[in-house]
């Protein structure tokens, strides 16, 4: 039996994992529907109505294929935690990195996985070519192939175009951030979160319901030595908020008091460190999560309107929300296509009702003309997509090029991806 790291979404089947080539090749003649899975660390049902579920991490060993002086020729199907020390033992790095690294190359890409930074652009973006099995058996690489737009499609693709094998990916000569955390006003993160973005390398934060509090995370370039890792308390953390939540159904006087002694308890945070292993966190505790990526112009407005509503409605909630920027690309499907965004993350834990709250606070990003991260849960329809993203009908032109039967779509990405399936 699979399911996702969530355990939101699941299938009876088992994954197979094909060691060759020519083993993938009949793998992909064994059913109608086959999806590939990475590490599952995306909520929404990508895999679910597949007759079949591949697992591609058995196809090679090789992390770092071929390094050259900015980019490298990587295995998609190996975890960004496996990529960046191999890439730093060639002397590289990735530019930029989310803060959870569990997710095959493969996965990341394929659902736009972004870190933060206003000059930064997501994980996909970085591709600059990329090798892919097409339901046929073929193996084709981006940059050899005639169709145009081909790259553009098949950077944010959530596999349906292909099951993708290697890529040429742009990276920079390895280097060290400096991390600096610190509490503050949420009234003051907010007034002055534009200049922050502009004065660091990486900027986000992350409020913290029914406390006023938000914790600002920066990183900047440095020669600064490494130094000792801090002890990482997110986890902990969010467990006391939980904790200060189901006190306060007791009395909200308990939850006030225990908010107020966690927001005391929370130190400024200052590391020096490798870049990913200071961008990149461990996440135990279980959620599931809903992220829209809103225009530049409008996102503080929404924002306020996201937490204002929180705090007025939903009193269960305590996940922390999170705010980031990421930079424009050109990929078809990508949210942040044609202009950098500002990123908003709503999180629930998967065992409690959380349908009410996220529904409600998406049609605030909806009405803000919001573009959902693909890996994420939404409601959108085909008719949503084709208005958000101009090159919609490119994608879906190219996509049913490769796979004119559908086979690598799911049921759900079949509704919203098909060109000829309607909304």
């Amino acid at each position: 039996m699979w399911q996702n790291w969530a355990g939101n979404q699941q299938s009876s089947l088992t994954a197979s994992v094909p060691r060759t080539l020519d083993e993938l090749r009949r793998d992909l003649q064994s059913g109608n529907i086959l999806r590939a899975v990475g590490s599952g660390h995306s909520f929404t049902p990508l895999i679910a109505g597949a007759d079949g579920i591949l697992d591609l991490s058995g196809l090679d060993e090789r992390v770092v294929l071929q390094p050259f002086e900015s980019s490298a020729w990587v295995n998609m199907n190996a975890s960004l935690r496996q990529l960046s020390p191999a890439l730093g033992e060639q002397g590289l790095a990735f530019r930029n990195l989310g803060d959870i690294n569990t997710q095959t190359l493969a996965g990341a890409v394929s659902t736009a996985t972004h870190g933060t930074g206003a000059t930064l652009p997501c994980l996909s973006a970085e591709l600059l070519a990329a090798r892919f099995m097409t339901v046929a058996g073929d193996v084709v690489e981006t940059g050899s192939h005639e169709t145009p737009g081909l790259l553009e499609a098949v950077q944010v693709s959530l596999g349906t175009i292909g099951l993708l094998l290697e890529a040429d990916v742009s990276l920079v000569p390895k280097y060290n951030l400096h991390r600096q955390v610190r509490l503050a006003s949420v009234t003051d993160t907010l007034n002055g979160m534009m200049q922050h973005w502009e004065d660091n390398r990486n900027f986000e934060f992350f409020y913290i319901p029914h406390t006023g509090k938000a914790v600002e995370i920066r990183h900047n370039l440095t020669d600064l030595t490494e130094t000792k890792p801090p002890i990482d308390l997110d986890n902990l953390a969010v467990k006391a908020l939980r904790l200060a939540r189901s006190l306060g159904r007791l009395h909200p006087s308990l939850r006030s008091l225990l908010l107020k002694l966690l927001t005391l308890a929370q130190s400024d945070e200052d590391y020096v460190g490798e870049s990913w292993k200071v961008l990149c966190s461990q996440r135990d505790v279980r959620f599931i999560e809903m992220e829209y990526h809103l225009p530049t112009e409008v996102a503080q407005d929404a924002l306020n309107e996201v937490i204002s509503r929180t705090e007025a409605k939903y009193p269960d909630i305590f996940f922390p929300i999170e705010i980031r920027r990421s930079a424009g690309d050109r990929a078809y499907l990508s949210p942040f296509q044609g202009e950098g965004r500002i990123s908003i993350a709503i999180h629930s834990v998967p065992e409690e009702p959380q349908e009410a709250f996220f529904k409600d606070i998406e049609t605030i990003f909806k009405a803000a003309g919001g573009r959902p991260h693909w890996g994420k849960l939404h409601s959108l329809t085909q008719n949503d997509l084709v208005d958000l993203y101009p090159d919609f009908e490119k994608f879906a032109h190219i996509r049913q090029t490769f796979d004119p039967t559908g086979r690598l779509l799911s049921p759900a990405m079949a509704r919203l991806l098909d060109g000829t399936a309607g909304a």
